[in-house]
């Protein structure tokens, strides 16, 4: 019996040791201990643009999107909305899958579910922000939203460039799928 235990013994300890080998290998690899860098599309302003050049790019990518197929686009505001005035200018459109604050990452959103508005799923964006940031001095979040990406055919995407609220809408190719893509500030000086 001393041999047979003795054997097991030696046969799990062996595979602990490989396992913990491979476990150090694979924490060497690239794909295990760097950030994935983005492979895909980039919405907002890139850093060798001035505003008016992203402007002109955004205002190109708005104008010739697909008619009829839904693709992501960065809403732009002109100035920091309150979630009410953002609620408000997004009525009727399809999605809207993430807000912006300052030069924070874009902050994933999900749709309002029954009896609630955008207006509330901002607001309750905002608050977990806000309990986040709790004992890190007086740090609040800022209360409103300086954009939006959203979701939804051109056509009903085109006329929030009408409004004096939006300074650019930037809108990326219908194949571009969720994750896949980068968001970056706009300067709206």
């Amino acid at each position: 019996m001393d041999g047979v235990d003795k054997g097991r013994r030696i046969v799990a300890l062996l595979a602990i040791l490989a396992l913990v080998v491979v476990v150090a290998i694979l924490s060497f690899s690239d794909r295990t201990a760097k950030p994935m860098q983005l492979n895909g599309d980039m919405l907002g302003q890139d850093n060798t643009e001035t505003s008016v050049e992203y402007r002109q790019r955004a205002s190109e990518s708005l104008e010739n999107a697909v008619v009829g197929e839904e693709a992501y686009s960065l809403v732009t505001f002109t100035q920091p909305l309150s979630p009410a005035e953002a609620g408000e200018l997004l009525d009727g459109i399809g999605r809207v899958s993430a807000m912006v604050m300052l030069s924070a990452p874009a902050m994933d959103l999900p749709e309002p579910i029954a009896g609630e508005t955008r207006e509330d799923v901002f607001n309750r964006q905002i608050a977990l922000v806000d309990a986040q940031l709790s004992g890190i001095g007086n740090v609040r979040a800022p209360g409103e939203l300086n954009g939006v990406v959203v979701w939804d055919i051109p056509e009903n995407v085109r006329p929030l460039a009408e409004s004096p609220l939006v300074y650019s809408i930037e809108t990326l190719p219908p194949d571009t799928a969720w994750g896949s893509f980068g968001v970056r500030p706009v300067d709206v000086e």
